[in-house]
């Protein structure tokens, strides 16, 4: 049996927004493993009141895991960190602009990772599953796409293949933050589809195809660690 974790991804302008997504999904389930990325604006400090502020929020909850990043960290980084750290075989990653108000929507995307190795939910990578072992075959997301944007093409272009999008009332995406400067005004940006983003990950990827930059593996390791994970308690025969 495949199983599910939910990776959210914040940042300090998104305080209200992360805590009222929370709510709704513990709402409908207390148990699910939720891993949050916790990130800061870039060139500042993490305020130590925001930090205090989203741990103590995460302690009235069962099996919450914060991750948090002191320095600005893409969002590429951000979901490789929380596909490697989920206890599962698959997780569903989502912004934290995504209302969730469906009773029924992990049963169907439990239901779907049986077969499914990733899928869009709904829209696009605002709300998508993916399993630790297509990551690894892909080479997980590209870290050197240092801001947010871009990540979703630059994967779709090495994946090679159409990703199924799976439609799942009650996940409704609110736009409408996308399209001003909420995430971070101290960042260079373009008006793009959804809204503004940054300019640096535009400018990378074109190089990227441009100069044909070879493809890196992120994590190399990663597999080694899942296929030997249960010779940690009594040591079998090692898989290499």
């Amino acid at each position: 049996m495949k199983t599910l974790s939910i990776g959210i991804t914040t940042f300090r302008n998104r305080l209200n927004e992360v805590k009222k997504q929370i709510k709704d999904i513990r709402g409908f389930d207390q148990k699910i493993d939720i891993l949050l990325a916790i990130n800061t604006n870039y060139n500042e400090k993490m305020p130590e009141s925001y930090r205090k502020d989203i741990l103590t929020f995460c302690t009235q909850y069962d099996n919450i895991y914060p991750l948090m990043f002191p320095r600005f960290t893409g969002l590429g980084k951000m979901w490789n960190n929380l596909i490697v750290h989920c206890a599962t075989t698959h997780i569903f990653l989502m912004n934290d602009d995504i209302t969730y108000n469906n009773p029924m929507a992990l049963l169907e995307i439990r239901n779907h990772i049986q077969t499914k190795e990733i899928f869009e939910v709904n829209w696009g990578f605002g709300t998508f599953v993916i399993s630790k072992k297509l990551a690894h075959e892909i080479g997980y997301f590209d870290e050197r796409l240092i801001a947010f944007g871009e990540e979703d093409g630059d994967f779709w272009r090495r994946y090679k293949k159409p990703i199924e999008k799976i439609p799942i009332p009650g996940l409704l995406n609110r736009i409408q933050n996308r399209l001003d400067y909420s995430y971070d005004t101290n960042i260079e940006c373009f008006i793009g589809d959804g809204g503004h983003k940054p300019l640096i990950n535009k400018v990378i990827v074109e190089l990227k195809e441009k100069e044909q930059w070879e493809n890196k593996q992120q994590y190399p390791y990663e597999t080694f660690i899942q296929d030997n994970h249960y010779n940690i308690g009594k040591v079998g025969q090692i898989i290499r």
